[in-house]
């Protein structure tokens, strides 16, 4: 075997291997302090992962029927006996991570499929790999011998070398990759102040000593993980930034409700760290650099931000529990959670099957990983915070009651007899006036009520519409024009997504929680009103909600605006508005322990928990929704694929499959009427679809 021969461009074996080696070591050495055995098998299979490489039939230039390498290299390792220092059992494991150093960790059966595949390539020579055949039969039983925390990190383990492996053979600079770990700045608490002033002072806010002492009391709290209820624009954001400060993880994790929220966090955190220690992650993450950035020569920031590398990382719930359930090849990232700390902001938006996750984190995985959680809300669930303390006893409770009850920012006036389109008629002069916020429960109304107001008002104010049902290329432009509207129409994604303040909300009536939500978004950092700046009207119809969750706000909402009088917003502590969540916690209890039973069927999570992209969406509670091509996008799509097909570099294909994917709309099982599949692209189009509007719903057409 010749150690010199190239196995990627440019790049000979020995220069690839010793990369990877000193990648993986300066890891495990000095930033997680790795015990010295799982150093010398990570750094083994830094050097041995491509070995199957040196084979004279495998050729850098030949595709076509070259032998699998890692199969070959795990089979040479086998056969040849090679004397290593490592214990048995590592020893096998090194061949079997060598075996699937380019895949998830397979289960057994997966990696007998995956060997006779291999060996159909190579027909011709009518190759047997006894050796790889013998140890996948015989896994269960060496993994069934370690320990839960030794088959922990023996698959975060895999997942380092397997990152170093990628940075090597990206040419990415290592320090850029390192510098990521290292120890937060002596100053960076005194960054934090300056960045919370800051902040203070683009929102034209004069900065509230008080309230930061508070904030810094709270974030100083010795107790690992902490629940915070605070008022909608208290400044939940500081407090997160400045435990941070406190707590000094090694790795930052913002897990925000929606994309628009990361987006608009992002420029806030990039301001204090930097854009370099500042990453996002999402499905449209490679669309959104693609807009920012207009050329892709940025590329290589997407693999940094995919892998978690960044020092903060803003990303959804779904990405964090893919990479804590090791779902696919997530164990690649998930041995960054090692001393982070977890910030969940507006917990209550999560499904009980989010939470069922959860809770199987905090019971198994926390302590291990020496992380620490900071859960946030202004409207806290009782129902999962009783849920998350009983997996994490340690979780502390913070109620700033007080602060709640000193705010009196709303005079809101219930109209249970006309609907949002009635009192818009019929006071339309507010419209002129201020500056409205109008939501309503689907995206056909919003649409109508938009159309309406444009033809109406367009002349003299500017209006803007927001939902969720936009191709993403429309839905960036759509969130560009938030900032200056002086009418916005949206749906829920309006809730938790904007972090500016309007005068007046016109809003249908929803679950209560999604009320005050709503009402967050008026009024955010003002003193008690002289007149009425929120009008609650009259739903048309319960969807999307579920008929309880209507039933109990219809019931609660008199009790709700009585309170407010009396104690203010403390009224939006009462529990009595989350009684419809109740039957939540069954549903909590059972998806856990059927996901603790198919973890424990892996291998108590050494191999990857086996989902496709649709199971892991059913497991997370998500609707099932299809990503579709419109059908005035069609054209550009097919000529983007054309060239997709044609093109050869691999930088070149994953710019033209990003530009593809930002004509991507959600349809949803309701659509399937006006969806038909195209063979050549392997997706859905879209009939009845408008840049300005989204998939058009108006006139009832399937409301959502």
């Amino acid at each position: 075997m010749d150690p010199s021969k190239e196995t990627h461009p440019d790049k000979p074996y020995y220069i690839h291997a010793g990369e990877c080696r000193e990648l993986a070591s300066r890891l495990m050495r000095e930033v997680y302090s790795y015990p010295k055995g799982l150093v010398d098998f990570a750094l083994l299979l830094s050097e041995l992962h491509d070995v199957g490489k040196l084979l004279p039939e495998w050729s850098l230039s030949r595709r076509e029927g070259r032998p699998h390498h890692g199969i070959e290299g795990a089979e040479w390792l086998l056969r040849e006996n090679i004397e290593l220092n490592i214990g048995p059992p590592y020893h096998k494991i090194l061949a079997y991570a060598i075996m699937t150093h380019h895949s998830m960790l397979h289960i057994p059966d997966e990696v007998e499929n995956m060997i006779d595949s291999a060996e159909n390539i190579r027909s011709r020579r009518f190759k047997e790999y006894s050796k790889c055949r013998s140890l996948v039969r015989g896994l269960n039983s060496i993994i069934e011998g370690l320990g839960k925390g030794d088959r922990l990190d023996l698959a975060d383990a895999i997942g380092i070398v397997k990152l170093a492996d990628m940075i090597s053979a990206k040419n990415l600079p290592k320090d850029s990759v390192l510098m990521q770990y290292n120890s937060l700045p002596s100053d960076f608490e005194e960054r934090i102040v300056e960045g919370v002033r800051e902040v203070a002072r683009n929102k034209k806010l004069a900065f509230d000593h008080a309230k930061f002492e508070r904030q810094k009391e709270i974030a100083s709290s010795k107790e690992r993980d902490l629940l915070v209820a605070a008022p909608t624009g208290w400044g939940k954001t500081a407090l997160a930034l400045i435990r941070m400060a406190k707590v000094r993880p090694i790795k930052t994790f913002y897990i925000l409700p929606t994309i628009t929220a990361i987006k608009d966090f992002y420029t806030t955190l990039t301001r204090i760290f930097g854009e370099a220690y500042v990453g996002e992650y999402f499905y449209f993450a490679d669309v959104e650099l693609l807009g920012a950035r207009g050329s892709g020569e940025d590329w290589d920031l997407l693999d940094l931000y995919r892998y978690f590398i960044p020092r903060v990382t803003l990303t959804t719930i779904d990405q964090l529990l893919l990479t804590m359930l090791q779902v696919g090849k997530y164990h690649v990232r998930r041995f960054n959670l090692r001393n982070s700390l977890l910030i969940f902001d507006e917990f209550h938006l999560f499904t009980p099957q989010m939470i069922a996750c959860l809770r199987i984190f905090l019971r198994s995985l926390l302590k291990h990983y020496n992380a620490s959680c900071l859960f946030m809300s202004a409207t806290p669930s009782p129902v999962y915070g009783e849920l998350l303390r009983e997996a994490d006893p340690q979780l502390r409770p913070v109620i700033l009651s007080d602060d709640y009850r000193r705010l009196r920012r709303h005079k809101i006036e219930y109209c249970c007899d006309e609907t949002v389109k009635d009192l818009i008629a019929r006071r339309r002069d507010l419209l002129s006036e201020r500056r409205t916020l109008i939501i309503v429960n689907t995206v056909g109304r919003a649409q109508e009520i938009y159309l309406d107001l444009k033809e109406d008002l367009g002349g003299s104010r500017k209006i803007a519409l927001i939902h969720g049902d936009f191709a993403y290329k429309d839905r960036m432009e759509k969130e560009g024009q938030i900032n200056g509207a002086d009418v916005l129409v949206s749906t829920q994604v309006a809730e938790v997504s904007l972090d500016i303040s309007f005068d007046l909300l016109i809003t249908e009536l929803s679950p209560i929680p999604s009320l005050v939500q709503r009402l967050g978004r008026v009024n955010r950092y003002g003193a008690e009103p002289d007149e009425t700046n929120v009008f609650i009207c009259r739903q048309e119809g319960d969807r999307p909600y579920e008929p309880a969750q209507m039933s109990s706000a219809r019931e609660n909402l008199p009790t709700l605006l009585e309170n407010l009088e009396r104690v203010g917003e403390e009224a939006y502590l009462n529990d009595e508005f989350w009684r419809y969540e109740q039957p939540y916690r069954d549903d909590v209890e059972e998806m856990e322990q059927r996901i603790t039973d198919i973890m424990d069927n892996i291998m108590l999570s050494f191999f990857s928990f086996k989902a496709g992209e649709w199971d892991a969406s059913k497991i997370l509670g998500r609707e099932e929704t299809y990503l579709a091509i419109p059908d005035i996008y069609l054209e550009s799509v097919l000529d983007l694929h054309k060239r997709l097909k044609a093109a050869r570099g691999y930088e070149e294909r994953r710019s033209l499959y990003t530009q593809i994917k930002q004509y991507l709309a959600p349809a949803s099982r309701s659509d399937t009427w006006r969806m038909e599949f195209v063979d050549e692209l392997g997706l859905y189009k879209i009939r009845g679809y408008d840049g300005e509007v989204g998939i058009r719903r108006i006139d009832g057409a399937c409301p959502r």
